[in-house]
């Protein structure tokens, strides 16, 4: 009887964690979560930001109104430091009663500049600042497998898991069990190894640090055609 072969493999691979508040962590290639994140934010977020600045807009635009009516604006020469000549300004005092010094030709716009600082209008850019303020973007070291039979080659589901340093035997014997109870059997067993030469040997002893670890392996598998 003719037998078949199939190729296991069992790799070290890096993808981004993009951590959003009150999520499951989103997994994505290496250097892609800002994107990823964005992408999220786009299709579950953006269209209720989209409706908070239509909405608040003109109670924005009310009250940013108010605010330049209650300012109070006096021109006037003033020295701006001990022994300096004496200049135009404005003094500014704003409804809450501070104040400040301006060009005169500059006022309505510091006015302006001034109140959208201490309120900043919820424009759609704004709210998305915000939110991707707290999501943060981890590296996750892990593990993934393929299965490489014939012409195909489909993913292994080994969990992505966790695993800075190590392999993950927990999960490839879960691999080969099930690969088993198809009548997949281990023929051989091959293996690339490379040095740690990341962050990762700071957390390692000085012997260990110029340790190699496996990064690739291979199992060969036979069952009957």
């Amino acid at each position: 009887m003719t037998a078949r072969h199939a190729m296991l493999v069992i790799a070290r691979a890096v993808f981004d964690a993009v951590e959003i508040p009150g999520q499951e962590p989103l997994v994505v290639a290496k250097d892609t979560g800002d994107e990823a994140a964005r992408q999220w934010w786009d299709e579950r977020v953006r269209a209720a930001a989209a409706d908070v600045f239509e909405r608040t807009s003109a109670t924005w635009e009310q009250k940013l109104a108010d605010w330049q009516a209650g300012t109070e604006v006096t021109v006037g020469k003033e020295r701006l430091h001990d022994g300096g000549p004496r200049v135009e300004v404005a003094r500014v005092q704003f409804p809450d009663g501070t104040e400040s010094v301006v060009d005169p030709e500059a006022v309505r716009d510091f006015i302006t500049t001034e109140f959208s600082t201490r309120y900043p209008q919820p424009t759609v850019a704004a709210q998305f600042a915000d939110w991707r303020e707290a999501v943060r973007i981890a590296e996750l070291r892990t593990w993934i497998g393929w299965l490489f039979d014939g012409t195909e080659h489909v993913p292994v589901d080994l969990g992505l898991p966790a695993s800075p340093f190590g392999y993950p035997i927990k999960e490839v014997l879960g691999c080969l069990d099930r690969l088993s109870a198809e009548g997949w059997q281990i023929v051989h067993v091959s293996e690339d190894r490379a040095a740690h030469l990341d962050g990762r040997a700071a957390h390692l002893d000085a012997e260990a640090a110029g340790e190699t670890g496996v990064h690739t392996v291979r199992y060969l598998l036979s069952r009957a055609g």
